[in-house]
């Protein structure tokens, strides 16, 4: 499984997972131009009628706001779930509607979803090509043992750690913004991302990329070493922030249990 991570945090979303011939894209945070040079940077070309899925995690525009475009430029379905109302109005898309929990088929890969905490209807993502795993959680309030669940069933997982929890609170960001991403129902914070990984040791999960960070709240040496250090044995990386990455998840070994002699 190949994972082309074409942005991540505030500026635009997105993200094509490819594998046995299937190509998903998940959150359409940025344009169809954006989208195209970003994978042709990573060595990618994808025409019209090559992309099979469009899936976006909720309505907010940094993930969602160029979703029409892109299904129209590539002839792509637009997959929603019902917490995303409106956008069947739009001439000669192909809108399909599928249910939160229910898993999902785009191609060779079978969609898993679970609702998390946002201020807007939100789900984490897991993707399957039935060897490989790759879970997507960003725009997370809180963690919750759906969460845990769902990225314990993967491979790798891209979850963001967005803000320092110190640096949020002397920030220049009014008292209402403050309160809108610590409060429950909008952004994880470095420390509830390490809470996240310490959940998921023992776990499938073996690799953990760390994405969504706040330009202005956070920093990335912070956020590796508060979540580094909660993460035994599961390997965590910094995505670039200015820069499109191309990634592999691989099958790993099932953990054998650390038995004290």
């Amino acid at each position: 499984m190949r994972v082309f991570v074409l942005g991540s945090g505030s500026g635009g979303n997105a993200l094509l997972v490819e594998s046995c011939g299937t190509r998903v894209l998940i959150e359409a945070g940025l344009g169809p131009k954006t989208v195209a040079a970003r994978l042709a940077e990573l060595g990618l070309d994808v025409a019209a009628g090559e992309l099979h899925g469009i899936v976006a995690s909720h309505q907010h525009g940094d993930h969602f706001g160029h979703a029409d475009k892109l299904a129209a430029a590539f002839s792509a379905p637009l997959y929603l779930h019902p917490g995303i109302p409106g956008i069947e109005a739009a001439e000669g898309l192909d809108v399909r509607r599928y249910d939160i929990g229910r898993a999902l088929r785009v191609g060779a890969l079978t969609l898993t979803t679970v609702q998390v905490p946002h201020d807007a209807a939100q789900v984490a993502v897991r993707v399957d090509d039935g060897t490989h795993a790759l879970g997507v959680a960003t725009d997370v309030g809180r963690v919750t043992p759906g969460l845990v669940a769902l990225l314990g069933e993967c491979d790798a997982a891209l979850v963001e750690a967005n803000h320092c929890s110190e640096m949020l609170a002397f920030s220049e960001y009014p008292d209402v913004v403050k309160r809108r991403i610590a409060g429950g129902w909008g952004h994880l914070s470095n420390d509830q991302t390490a809470e996240l990984a310490a959940r998921l040791v023992g776990s499938r999960l073996a690799r953990l990329w760390l994405g969504h960070l706040s330009r202005s709240n956070n920093t990335p040496a912070r956020a590796l070493e508060t979540v580094a250090s909660r993460a035994r044995r599961i390997d965590v990386d910094v995505l670039p922030a200015s820069s499109p990455v191309a990634l592999h998840v691989r099958a790993i070994k099932p953990h054998q249990l650390g038995l004290p002699f």
